[in-house]
C-alpha cells in the first residue's frame, strides 16, 4: 500500500507540475515571436502529462477498493497537494528560465520532432541560442479578478479525481457511479477555462501592442492555480483539526 501511495503522490504532483510548466511555452512563443508554435507545444506537453494518469487512476482505484480508511485517504490527498503546491511555486518562480529553455527547443525543432528537440535541449548544448527574457514574478504582476477566476476553475479541475474516489469510499455500494463524478467536476472547471481564461490569455499574447498585460495574465492564471492547491490544503487541515478537538 505504501508503494501505491508513493506512486499516486509522485504521478499526481508531476502531472500538475508539467501542466504548469507548459505555460512557459506560451511565454516563450510570445517573447520569441513564435506564438503558434508556443501554443502547439503547450498542447503537446499537456497531452503528454496525461500519461501519468495511467499509474495514478488504477492505483487510486485499488486503494479505494481495498478498503482504505477515510482519514488515511484524506492524509494521502493532503500530501499530494502539499507536494504539488511546492512544485507549482518553484515553476512560477523559475518561469523565466523555463521559457528560455523552450526557446532553445523551438530552435532545435526546426531540425527534429518535438520530443527529440526537448531531449536534445536537455543534453546537447552545442547550439548557441540567444534567448529573450520575460519579466520575473512579483505581486504587482497579479490581476486579482483573473486570479480569483483561475482559482475557482482549478478548484474543480484539480479536485475531480480525489472527490469522486472519496465519494466512492463513503458510498461503497455505489462505487462505480460515484467515480463517474470526476467528469462533472472537471467539466465545470474546463468550461470556465475554455470560455474565459484561455481566450483572455490568447488575446493578450496575440496583441503586439500590449507589452504588459499578457505576462500579468500568465502569472494570474498560474497563481490562481497555486492558490487552489493552497485552499484545498487549508480545508483538509481544518478537517483534521476539527476531528482532533472533537474526538
Amino acid at each position: 500500500m505504501i508503494f501505491f501511495m508513493s506512486v499516486i503522490l509522485i504521478s499526481f504532483s508531476l502531472m500538475h507540475a508539467i501542466e504548469i510548466a507548459s505555460f512557459a511555452t506560451r511565454v516563450a512563443g510570445r517573447t520569441s515571436n513564435r506564438v503558434a508554435l508556443g501554443t502547439t507545444l503547450q498542447q503537446t506537453i499537456y497531452t503528454t502529462s496525461r500519461f501519468l494518469l495511467i499509474p495514478f487512476l488504477p492505483m487510486l482505484g485499488f486503494l479505494v477498493e481495498s478498503g482504505i480508511l477515510v482519514d488515511t485517504y484524506l492524509k494521502l490527498v493532503l500530501c499530494a497537494f502539499l507536494l504539488t503546491l511546492l512544485l507549482a511555486i518553484i515553476v512560477i518562480i523559475k518561469l523565466n528560465s523555463i521559457q528560455q529553455f523552450f526557446q532553445i527547443v523551438f530552435e532545435k525543432y526546426t531540425e527534429d520532432t518535438i520530443p527529440i528537440a526537448i531531449v536534445k535541449s536537455f543534453f546537447n548544448n552545442d547550439t548557441i541560442v540567444e534567448t529573450k527574457k520575460c519579466e520575473n514574478f512579483s505581486l504587482n504582476k497579479i490581476v486579482v479578478k483573473k486570479t480569483l477566476v483561475s482559482l475557482v476553475a482549478y478548484l474543480f479541475l484539480t479536485t475531480g479525481f480525489f472527490i469522486a474516489f472519496f465519494l466512492a469510499i463513503i458510498f461503497p455500494e455505489n462505487r462505480l457511479t460515484m467515480s463517474q463524478f470526476t467528469a462533472t467536476f472537471h467539466g465545470l472547471g474546463a468550461v470556465i477555462f475554455a470560455f474565459y481564461l484561455d481566450p483572455m490569455l490568447s488575446r493578450s499574447i496575440d496583441s503586439s501592442k500590449d507589452e504588459e498585460s499578457w505576462i500579468k495574465n500568465v502569472y494570474s492564471i498560474l497563481v490562481g492555480r497555486a492558490l487552489s492547491y493552497f485552499v484545498i490544503i487549508l480545508l483538509l487541515i481544518l478537517y483534521f483539526l476539527i476531528e482532533f478537538f472533537l474526538y
